[in-house]
């Protein structure tokens, strides 16, 4: 008998929303500059994803009047997973949608969804098409295909990070609902207030988080981040970004200690905050697994190790 991991799986997507005419300059960033490809595209609606996913999509622009992040989907092994989620979701007290096959997202199969207490809505689903691996799974080149190369071309989606105005609230959810772990956390420096957490489902050792929590008045995007290889990557794509006159941010590159990461954080057009990171904590829930605890003093050092002296511009929202 073969032990199956149950419950949730892994980060499938992110949905954003923004007010963007036939979406024509998100599909040109990111096609174009980023380096992602093109799934099915709608009239009010683009699908894209990496070069290194196999499933059809990982990020879903909407076009919509106002900009905001709409949801984040997590796939779960199987229906009955997902009975049971949403069982417990209920008898936490919050209230579950169910979906069928295609709504509201084409090849998504049957999908829940519902609000994380002071946070995003999630969708959890048992199944999402694929398109399969554009380098193919036969004897694979393990390369960016041609037409990606000269841009940052990212491997897949990493982790989505929100703002919350209680991010103790949004952790006891996700961890005592869903069975998140916190990898590392940042508190006050008494320890008696919970600022910002990184948590993961999965044991992994890129980045070490599906999502990422930061203080903030309300539920917003904060930024969402993509894998690369290394940090040599990543020095590379800061050029590519650069020279396509992309909005860089300060922290980046950088050594991004909490999280263990290496970092570039920029901008879309629409302002919406990116990030390309590679390395991170390396992570494995078990019954002795304790979370890096940082306190606030060091937001400097926790944020940007070259830099140690805090940039708060990077806490607000982006959306």
């Amino acid at each position: 008998m073969t032990l199956k991991h149950k419950g949730i799986l892994r980060i499938g997507y992110v949905r954003i929303g923004l007010p963007d005419s036939r979406l024509e300059q998100s599909a040109a960033f990111y096609t174009g500059t980023l380096g992602m490809l093109a799934g099915r595209v709608q009239p009010d609606r683009i699908y894209l994803r990496c070069w290194h996913e196999s499933h059809e999509f990982s990020l879903v622009i909407d076009e919509t009047q106002a900009p905001g992040l709409i949801e984040v989907g997590f796939q779960v092994r199987d229906a009955e997973d997902l009975y049971d989620i949403a069982r417990r979701v209920e008898a936490s007290g919050i209230g579950v949608t169910r979906e069928g096959a295609g709504e509201p997202l084409a090849g998504l199969g049957e999908s829940i969804h519902f609000e994380v207490p002071q946070g995003p809505r999630l969708r959890l689903f048992a199944h999402m098409a694929q398109a399969g691996y554009v380098t193919g799974f036969d004897s694979p080149d393990w390369v960016p295909p041609r037409e990606l190369r000269g841009t940052p071309a990212p491997l897949f989606l990493n982790h989505v990070g929100f703002t919350s105005a209680d991010p103790a609230a949004a952790v006891d959810f996700l961890t005592g609902t869903l069975g998140f772990t916190v990898s590392e956390k940042i508190v006050s420096d008494s320890g008696t207030q919970l600022l910002s957490a990184l948590l993961f489902r999965m044991s992994k050792d890129v980045g070490g988080q599906e999502l990422a929590i930061f203080p903030g008045s309300a539920t917003r995007l904060h930024h969402i981040a993509f894998s690369k290889e290394d940090s040599t990557d990543i020095l590379i794509d800061g050029q590519y970004l650069r020279q396509e006159r992309v909005q860089i941010e300060r922290y980046g590159p950088t050594r991004q200690s909490y999280g263990k990461t290496f970092s570039l954080h920029f901008r879309d057009p629409h302002q919406v905050r990116l990030e390309l990171c590679s390395g991170g904590r390396v992570t494995e829930a078990h019954p002795e697994f304790e979370p890096v605890v940082w306190r606030e003093a060091d937001l400097g050092k926790a944020l940007s190790y070259y830099d140690r002296d805090l940039d708060e511009s990077f806490l607000d929202p982006c959306l």
